[in-house]
């Protein structure tokens, strides 16, 4: 994550403080954002630890269901918000027309990624709860090379723009997700019964 925030505010430098200040809202309103999400995928960890110790292993097939349903409606919600209301929600913290913009502009396009980041939080839980973070941290990793390298390499490009970031950032987070949930099936090849996996969800 500091790595990705280094890269992110090194490119952001050639835009200006208000462009900086813009996106620092931005950032910080979409994270605040993502809270019920993260609260979702939080108690889903401690509850798929606990079936998966006691060998209910259809239970934990399911809280991860329930979680990524639960988890996808928030995000969904969110997204919907942001098209509509990014700039009321940026415009209460700043009235400069140029952090104002680049605010807006930063949740307009973010916020189409809300849907994958609830499955990477939701996949990190799953991870959590069996006991096996590695996948969660390769995960993240991967934005090292889909979003760190190409931005870097854009931002020597004579025709860069801000909202090329952004588009970077929304295919990166979707592929993180792709990977995430593959991680997770995976996992569950390999930690869980073969019926467990395979088996309809069961009503508890």
């Amino acid at each position: 994550m500091f790595f990705l925030m280094a890269v992110l505010y090194w490119v952001l430098r050639r835009f200006g403080q208000d462009a900086q200040a813009g996106f620092g809202i931005g950032m910080r309103m979409m994270q605040s954002m993502f809270l019920p999400a993260m609260a979702v995928a939080f108690a889903a960890a401690p509850i798929v630890g606990q079936n998966f110790a006691a060998g209910k292993f259809l239970r934990v097939r399911e809280t991860f269901l329930l979680s990524t349903l639960i988890g996808s409606c928030i995000m969904v919600f969110l997204t919907l918000f942001c098209q509509w209301g990014s700039a009321w929600v940026i415009g209460a913290f700043t009235k400069d027309p140029t952090a104002l913009g680049v605010g807006t502009q930063y949740l307009q396009v973010i916020s189409w990624n809300f849907l994958a980041s609830g499955f990477v939080f939701t996949c990190s839980a799953v991870f959590q709860g069996l006991g096996n973070t590695v996948p969660a941290v390769v995960s993240s990793a991967s934005r090292l090379v889909t979003f760190a390298l190409p931005v870097l390499w854009m931002s020597t490009q004579p025709h860069f723009e801000l909202i090329h970031v952004w588009f970077v950032s929304v295919a990166s987070v979707a592929l993180q997700a792709i990977f995430s949930l593959w991680l997770v099936r995976r996992e569950f090849r390999l930690r869980l019964p073969v019926a467990a996996v395979s088996a309809p969800v069961q009503s508890p």
